[in-house]
């Protein structure tokens, strides 16, 4: 039996995960989901709790991040600097660009479906869905494009990312950033798609 650990830096992504993984993993594995309170708190788990988790039998880690103003590789390197030698299982770092958000933006239909309000048709051909990842703060992009909480001065992430992860599209996404965290996922669970 495998174990996915799978590391976050905060909690709206763990809804996300609770949503697809069940879709896309075999019997023969189980997951845990370890969210933190903002990255130096998932920095500190990695010193800390990756090195004894990753000596568990069959155990297996992902490493989320959201890249934010960061440079992307630089902000990958740097994580994989503070797992390396002593993450004992196979693993990988996945960035989130730019936010969570940017995966919901890659996915319309599905905000459409989680908010009846908003209408995927009158943005699948803008620019901005082209390249998801590219959108510089897609938290307040999608806040601007709900009509239920555009009058609001912030997105409710966890309301968010509950209601948007169920009917999310695993195979059409145009985010990057979400395609490549599926594809590391399938390979550090040996199987193929």
């Amino acid at each position: 039996m495998i174990i996915l650990h799978i590391f976050t830096e905060e909690s709206s992504i763990k809804n996300v995960f609770d949503a697809i993984l069940p879709q896309i993993l075999p019997d023969n594995v189980s997951f845990f989901i370890h969210p933190h309170q903002g990255r130096q708190d998932l920095e500190i788990a990695l010193q800390k709790t990756v090195p004894s988790i990753s000596k568990i039998p069959n155990a297996r880690v992902l490493i989320t991040r959201d890249q934010d103003e960061d440079d992307c590789k630089e902000l990958k390197n740097k994580l994989l600097n503070m797992v390396s030698g002593k993450c004992f299982c196979d693993y990988f770092v996945r960035i989130v660009c730019r936010e969570l958000e940017s995966w919901f933006l890659g996915d319309l239909d599905a905000i459409e479906k989680a908010y009846p309000r908003f209408k995927a048709q009158q943005y699948a051909k803008k620019p901005h869905f082209r390249a998801v990842d590219t959108i510089k703060k897609p938290s307040e992009f999608l806040r601007q494009i709900l009509p239920e909480y555009s009058n609001r001065r912030s997105l409710p992430k966890l309301e968010t990312s509950s209601k948007i992860a169920t009917f999310m599209n695993l195979n059409n996404n145009k985010s990057l950033s979400f395609n490549n965290t599926i594809n590391a996922i399938k390979k550090l669970c040996e199987f193929e798609s």
